[in-house]
């Protein structure tokens, strides 16, 4: 069988459970949109869109309110290109303003950073912007490793070669992203014979991090693609056990698997095995 096309997220997914791995890479069964895929989405849109403007047309004295402008229009346009989206959530009226307001004041504090940069550089406006538009949404793909990727932004500052990824979430530890950082600089590396200088993460809520890309860091993302390939080689269920725990259920919903995988129903069932166990032996002890 060839090996399955892999990615940070599927090897993320098997390493927190496998059987969730079966359903949504094997089986192929449906997923569910939640709020923080949805405003994910929204936000990458509004990111990318931000640097399809024309630069000659920012004013040298007024750059900053326009690009803060620029930032609060594309919010609310793909807002509302997302509204049907955002109905299925079934979400509280008061629970939509407060992920829009969220969502708005990650990209203005955004938009202040990129404004900060450019007040660094010399040159005309146009040219500052020029120089720090990234390349977005670059898909990347190694045959060979059957494994791909899409790197959010790739910079190339100072002589530097860096690559992002945006994040929306509430955590802001960089360690948790390094699998996926390091797959991305094997793929850089794979295709341009050389590696990034940095990698990071811009937590949208907090700012960026950053790590130094090293041949360790890509031999890592090696072991790891290898280790998953043979781990999925099959395609029978039994080969992928279920790891029940927190991400069953959660503050915010449950896995889109929980009806169909029932994850705590072996648990029931021995906890209730044992009751009866425990109860015959003081029945018989009496």
């Amino acid at each position: 069988m060839a090996k399955r096309m892999q990615s940070a997220s599927s090897i993320k997914t098997y390493k927190q459970c496998p059987r969730k791995y079966y359903y949504q890479y094997i089986q192929r069964l449906p997923t569910q949109p939640s709020i923080h895929l949805v405003r994910g989405s929204i936000t990458h849109k509004v990111l990318e869109g931000f640097f399809e403007i024309n630069p000659d047309q920012l004013d040298q004295t007024n750059y900053s309110r326009q690009l803060k402008e620029t930032v609060q229009t594309l919010l609310i346009k793909y807002w509302k290109e997302s509204a049907r989206l955002l109905s299925a959530l079934d979400l509280s009226d008061n629970d939509k303003i407060k992920y829009f307001e969220e969502t708005m004041l990650m990209l203005l504090k955004w938009a202040d950073d990129f404004v900060s940069k450019l007040g660094k550089l010399s040159g005309s406006i146009a040219e500052r912007f020029q120089s720090l538009t990234p390349i977005r949404e670059a898909h990347y793909r190694s045959d060979i490793l059957s494994v791909q990727g899409f790197i959010d932004a790739i910079q190339h500052e100072n002589g530097e070669v860096r690559l992002m990824d945006y994040k929306t979430s509430n955590t802001f530890d960089i360690e948790e992203h390094k699998l996926q950082l390091a797959i991305y600089s094997m793929l850089y590396f794979e295709r341009h014979k050389r590696l990034p200088d940095k990698v990071g993460i811009y937590f949208l809520k907090m700012g960026e991090q950053w790590i130094n890309c090293d041949p360790e860091l890509v031999e890592m993302a090696r072991k790891e693609v290898e280790e998953i390939h043979k781990k999925t080689i099959n395609d029978h269920v039994d080969f992928y056990p279920k790891s029940p725990g927190p991400l069953c259920k959660f503050s915010t919903g449950k896995c889109d698997f929980y009806e169909t995988c029932k994850p705590f129903q072996q648990e029931i069932k021995l906890m209730f095995e044992n009751d009866r166990k425990e109860l015959k032996e003081e029945v018989l002890a009496n």
